[in-house]
C-alpha cells in the first residue's frame, strides 16, 4: 500500500511573502492529525496546496500516490472549506445534489448522509438564511457526499454550539474507525486533543511535530499529603511551587522533575490524591511556540 500523502519539498510565495518553506511530510497510515498555528501563517494555504487550489511554487505533493493535479484525487479526497463558497440564493439541497451528481451517488444516498448529520429541517431553505453553526452542518455533508478516505478541514468547528461540537466530535472518530485520514485546521486546542492522534505546528513555514518544540514545563495541581515535605523537595529540584490549601499545591514542572517528585513520594509514602495539568499539554506547546517571545519572556 502506497502512502495516504506525502509532501515533498514543498514551497509557497504570495508575492514576496514566503509562507511554506521546503516542507516535508508523509502520512503512511490513517491518522486523525490537527495542524495548528496562528491565524494568517499558513494553515489554510497548506491545506489549499494539498488540495490544489493553490499551486505550489516548489515541491511536488502525491495524495494516494497520484499527483494532487490529477484529477482524480477528489474521487478519495475531500476538502471542508470555510463558507464562504455556499451560494446564499440557493438552498443547502440544491448544493448536495450538485455535489451528488459530481460524485455519481445516488438520491438514496444523500438522503441517508442528510438524515445522519441532522439537517433535513433547514436543507430547503436558501442559505443566506443559515446561521453560521448550519452552514457548518452544510458543508460537512459536502464535503462527505463522495465517502472520502482523505478528509481536509479547515476549522470544522467554527460557530458551533457545544451540542454540536459533541456531534462532529463524534462524526470525527466515527470516520476514523472506518479508515478515513483526517487532517484538521483548529484553534480550539482542548478539542484537538480529545479528538486527534498527533498535531503538527506550522510555525515560520515549517512544520514541527508537538516533541520538537521545546517547552518550559507544564503547571500541575497537586492534592497530596505532608503539603511542607513535599514543597521543600520541590525547592531543591527548582520547582517553585504555590501552597492553595493544606492539601494543595501547584507548581510548573517538566516532565523529568514530574516523574522524579512521583518517586520521592512513593519513597516518602507521600500519599498523592490527584495531579492535574492546569492547562492542556497543547497550551503550553503553542504559549512557547507563538507567545512567548511577543512577551519578551526569555
Amino acid at each position: 500500500m502506497g502512502k495516504i500523502l506525502e509532501i515533498k519539498g514543498v514551497t509557497k510565495y504570495f508575492g514576496k511573502q514566503q509562507i511554506l518553506e521546503e516542507l516535508d511530510f508523509s502520512l503512511d497510515e490513517p491518522k486523525i492529525i490537527a495542524l495548528v498555528a496562528p491565524n494568517g501563517t499558513g494553515k489554510t494555504t497548506l491545506l489549499n496546496v494539498i488540495a490544489n487550489i493553490d499551486q505550489v511554487d516548489e515541491g511536488s505533493i502525491k495524495v494516494f500516490d497520484m499527483m494532487n493535479t490529477d484529477y482524480r484525487m477528489f474521487y478519495k479526497v475531500s476538502y471542508l472549506q470555510d463558507s464562504s463558497i455556499l451560494y446564499g440564493q440557493l438552498t443547502g439541497w440544491d448544493h448536495l445534489d450538485f455535489v451528488r451528481k459530481e460524485h455519481g451517488k445516488t438520491m438514496s444516498e444523500l438522503t441517508v448522509l442528510i438524515e445522519e448529520l441532522g439537517i433535513a429541517e433547514y436543507m430547503k431553505k436558501k442559505v443566506k438564511t443559515y446561521s453560521l453553526g448550519m452552514k457548518q452542518h452544510l458543508l460537512l455533508a459536502i464535503a462527505l457526499i463522495n465517502q472520502p478516505k482523505l478528509l481536509l478541514m479547515d476549522e470544522p468547528l467554527n460557530g458551533l454550539d457545544p451540542n454540536s461540537i459533541i456531534k462532529v466530535r463524534r462524526l470525527i472518530r466515527s470516520l476514523a474507525k472506518k479508515g478515513v485520514s483526517i487532517i484538521i485546521s483548529s484553534h480550539n486546542l482542548d478539542e484537538i486533543e480529545k479528538v486527534t492522534d498527533d498535531v503538527l505546528f506550522l510555525h515560520e513555514g515549517k512544520l514541527l511535530k508537538k516533541e520538537d518544540v521545546s517547552i518550559d514545563g507544564t503547571e500541575y495541581t497537586i492534592i497530596l499529603e505532608e503539603i511542607e515535605k513535599a514543597c521543600s523537595f520541590l525547592s531543591r529540584i527548582d520547582v517553585p511551587c504555590t501552597q492553595l490549601s493544606d492539601y494543595k499545591i501547584q507548581g510548573m514542572f517538566s516532565q523529568q522533575q514530574l516523574s522524579v517528585f512521583r518517586s520521592f513520594c512513593k519513597e516518602q509514602e507521600i500519599r498523592l490524591f490527584d495531579c492535574q495539568s492546569t492547562n492542556g499539554y497543547l497550551e503550553n506547546v503553542y504559549f512557547n511556540l507563538y507567545i512567548k517571545n511577543q512577551w519578551g519572556q526569555a
